[in-house]
């Protein structure tokens, strides 16, 4: 290890023991007595804010306990909450939502397809910033993530400007520029690679950090499928991506995403670029531990249809690589980072966003009891409503998380599904969480390498379609039968419907090859940002219908199924 590094890692170390001491330890604190430190939490908001529109409105000074709160406030969308939004945007003395003004829009894309823009004050902005803290102990303390350097992935922090000047853009790109300076140094990949425009060309970019750089330790990027489009790249051009390092040239790309290539070529590892070429020269490829020498953890979304592209990836790591979980997180606030990277709990921030709870049978049969986050009983299912510092007040982000043991009397969240993942045909309810457990597990059992995969509830003909990309998918009529199981040892009501008849046969259908990428492509066109982009993994028929031939590469034709 050279003095420099010698040097940086040791600052890290000082850095990484003086936040436990004054942020993982308060947190952990706050652990032993959730219901207070909601409570007080809860009244700081809305006493800093009552002098707002939304605050008067409501009356927040009336507001003394969390029973006042439910009573006066009523459970907000992003629709009724983005009037107050714009007003504050386009008026920074209006007050309409915080006291506060917003220094920073988080944009995300929205369930009818427009952005959602969503505003984030210094409270805001501090929370993400714990939450960054807390999870770089986690890896710290549990992986040597820190020891070399750190591939990055993320989207641009700021991708425009409103006309009052404040700036608008990703939440994976507003984490990464809120990491403590001596982290971000440790970074491999190129601010600058953030901002290309080009998608292909932005992950030729990410492949050529990879191998330009025999040292990654870490990678962060929320979603798997992410570090596996670097994966595939290198897998089918690994000879070109080095030929381009060996003479310190790319072509084909456009002219940002060149600037960034050609700054990562001129400071390319030498050594490590002559052993990837005798390493081509004797074996023809570029094997995992080639490729990621040193690499200990990878920090990404783990729940959710991002299991998917998750144990893909595995295929194409060194088995040493520990999977961190990042944490529940979304454009809106960051709900719960890892505490601990050995056991992946999540813990919520409890001294930042207020939690409500509504059991999810109860919300999904109309029945609004709310419970407060010591109520939660781990195993349980929930939908979760926050109140934010920047202006989101009992706020329904449409989630589904699941508690699990936590740490003293606060219980850990982990994140199932949106909460719009369920189809119902005839009374089956059948989730999407259903369908990744039951689709995780046939594939490894039948040890088969998916590509991505979506069931489909097809009413008219009452049945569910499972359309699926797998290069060897084998027996269709196998997969088909266990899925089938799986799906009825899971789902009672399911079960029930498929023994009366009532529900057909479950349906595989072969997509063509790149099925997967191409939906990834329509996704991303649609105003999907490309780093937040999660695959559906369960939905309607009828919402597909006019996308299948292409997928498939003609009619949808019968498929296999099981017979019983």
């Amino acid at each position: 290890m050279t003095g420099g590094k010698f040097l940086a890692n040791r600052l890290i170390d000082m850095s990484m023991l003086w936040d436990i001491i004054a942020h993982r330890g308060p947190m952990k604190r706050a652990f032993r007595r959730p219901r207070a430190v909601q409570n007080d939490l809860l009244l700081r908001i809305l006493h800093r804010n009552a002098d707002t529109a939304f605050g008067l409105q409501h009356d927040f000074l009336s507001i003394s306990t969390f029973d006042d709160y439910r009573k006066i406030v009523p459970v907000q969308s992003f629709d009724d909450l983005e009037p107050h939004i714009e007003d504050q945007q386009k008026n920074t003395k209006a007050k309409a939502l915080t006291a506060d003004n917003p220094l920073y829009y988080a944009r995300t894309s929205g369930t009818t397809g427009r952005f959602k823009y969503l505003p984030m004050t210094q409270g805001g902005i501090r929370q993400v910033k714990l939450a960054q803290k807390i999870l770089a102990i986690s890896l710290w303390k549990d992986t040597r993530f820190f020891d070399g350097s750190i591939l990055g992935m993320a989207s641009p922090a700021i991708e425009g400007y409103f006309e009052n000047g404040l700036p608008y853009g990703s939440s994976s790109g507003s984490a990464y520029q809120s990491l403590p300076k001596i982290v971000e140094r440790k970074f491999a990949t190129p601010s600058t690679a953030f901002e290309i425009r080009d998608m292909t060309a932005k992950y030729q970019v990410y492949a050529l950090v990879v191998l330009a750089n025999g040292d990654v330790t870490g990678v962060a990027a929320a979603n798997p499928s992410s570090i596996l489009k670097v994966c595939e790249i290198i897998a089918a051009d690994g000879e070109g991506l080095v030929a381009s390092l060996e003479r310190k040239s790319i072509t084909g790309l456009p002219t940002d995403a060149a600037e960034v290539a050609g700054n990562v070529m001129r400071h390319a590892d030498v050594g490590r670029i002559r052993h990837l070429r005798q390493e081509l020269n004797k074996t023809g490829r570029l094997d995992a531990d080639i490729i990621w020498p040193r690499l200990s953890a990878i920090t990404t979304w783990s729940g959710g249809s991002c299991g998917i592209a998750l144990e893909r990836l595995r295929r194409n790591l060194p088995s040493r690589v520990q999977i961190v979980e990042y944490g529940y997180a979304a454009s809106e606030f960051f709900g719960a980072p890892n505490f601990d990277a050995r056991t992946n709990i999540c813990m919520p921030l409890l001294t930042e966003n207020v939690y409500e709870f509504v059991r999810r049978n109860d919300w999904d049969a109309g029945r609004e009891i709310f419970l407060g986050i010591e109520e939660l009983e781990p195993g349980q299912e929930y939908y979760i409503f926050v109140t934010t510092q920047s202006g989101l007040y009992r706020y329904n982000i449409n989630d589904i998380v699941r508690a699990e043991p936590g740490i003293q009397l606060c219980p850990a969240l982990r994140f199932l599904q949106k909460g719009k993942g369920v189809t119902n045909i005839t009374g089956e309810k059948l989730s999407e969480h259903q369908v990744i457990t039951a689709m995780s597990a046939t594939l490894t059992e039948l040890d088969l390498a998916a590509k991505g995969y979506i069931a489909l509830a097809d009413e008219k003909a009452s049945r569910y379609e499972l359309y699926f990309e797998c290069p060897e998918s084998g027996s269709l009529d196998t997969l088909a039968a266990r899925v089938d199981t799986m799906l009825c040892s899971l789902n009672g009501e399911y079960e029930d419907k498929r023994a009366s008849g009532r529900l057909g046969a479950l349906v595989v259908v072969l997509l063509r090859d790149g099925a997967m990428e191409t939906i990834r492509s329509m996704s991303v066109a649609s105003g999907i940002r490309e780093s937040q982009y999660k695959p559906v993994a369960l939905d309607y028929a009828r919402n597909w219908s006019d996308r299948l031939p292409e997928l498939v590469g003609g009619d949808a034709p019968t498929g296999y199924g099981t017979r019983r």
